[in-house]
């Protein structure tokens, strides 16, 4: 892959990073409906448990680095953890 003018490559990160959040976002839902999760009586928040989220994070991962070519992995691969962290 030739070098990526650096407008056009967080451009790509943008969307690799709306993609993961977005993969994320559907599959915690899923699991909500799936494992019954009713909001937290504090806060109101629906929490997947935490091993589960793991696999999810992992998934949506999975996702993204499908639908980018494998040159752009390098990329992705050192944004990863900013996203996690965000997630």
């Amino acid at each position: 892959m030739t070098a990526l003018d650096p407008v056009h490559e967080e451009l790509f990160l943008g969307i690799a990073h709306a993609l993961f959040m977005n993969r994320l976002h559907v599959l915690r839902l899923t699991e909500v409906v799936r494992l019954g999760i009713r909001p937290d009586a504090v806060d109101g928040n629906m929490q997947v448990p935490e091993a589960v989220d793991e696999e999810l994070i992992q998934q949506s991962l999975a996702y993204v680095q499908k639908c980018f070519p494998s040159d752009f992995g390098k990329k992705l691969e050192a944004a990863k953890a900013r996203w996690i962290r965000l997630a």
